[in-house]
């Protein structure tokens, strides 16, 4: 027969996580997650205002501390990266340019057309083994002749760190980076895991957007 508890005391009972299913991680993607409660609270105590206006004092603080994180002019925030990339192939190249980058890029796979829908241009892919663009193919495949039926090479992307997991060496990117200089053609940095590639190679992120004139960089990775 099991002895009573003492009257002074009440049966110890256990934490409800103790007793609860294991909690599944969720790896379908790096923005499945949820805002902690400190995150909720911080967006519900901002100040906000009309942006159009330029009235918004944490869009503005957020433009400025990534343009100077990452080493640039000047940066726009806006919802997504797939909108980061589109606004790239837009200011860079002209209706009916090609822009040659990695058969598995983000741009090519994960981005419903909207290269050919939104900026109206084509894609010149070439094989990327591990994310990785040689720069002599890149080399090839940009066009330097005078044909007429021929589109113009707008511009070169790269993606690092590449949505495969890999991590581009600097010396890759340099390597390309100094193709696209010889024949003045910009460079676009799909940056969705910059920060990653740059904590991996163990390097401050500008010296990875040091070799391309625009990033994107997600804050959801």
């Amino acid at each position: 027969m099991p002895l009573p508890f003492p009257p002074t005391r009440q049966p110890t009972r256990l934490p409800c996580a103790i007793l609860r299913e294991p909690t599944m991680i969720d790896v379908r993607s790096d923005t499945v997650t949820h805002p902690t409660p400190a995150m909720r609270q911080a967006m519900f105590d901002a100040v906000v205002g009309d942006d159009v206006y330029g009235d918004d004092p944490t869009v503005q603080q957020l433009e400025t501390l990534a343009a100077t994180i990452l080493g640039k002019e000047a940066a726009l925030f806006v919802p997504s990266g797939n909108f980061g990339n589109q606004l790239a192939l837009l200011s860079h190249c002209q209706r009916g340019d090609e822009v040659i980058l990695g058969d598995d890029c983000h741009i090519v796979w994960h981005e419903t057309g909207g290269a050919a829908v939104i900026a109206g241009v084509q894609l010149r892919t070439i094989a990327s083994p591990d994310g990785v663009l040689a720069a002599t193919e890149i080399q090839k495949r940009i066009r330097t002749g005078d044909d007429i039926h021929a589109p113009r090479t707008g511009l070169i992307c790269l993606e690092n760190a590449h949505s495969n997991g890999r991590v581009i060496p600097l010396a890759d990117m340099q390597a390309v980076w100094d193709v696209a200089q010889q024949h003045a053609i910009p460079v676009h940095l799909d940056g969705a895991r910059i920060f990653n590639a740059a904590a991996h190679l163990g390097c401050d992120v500008r010296d990875l957007t040091q070799y391309c004139d625009t990033v994107m960089c997600c804050l959801s990775k």
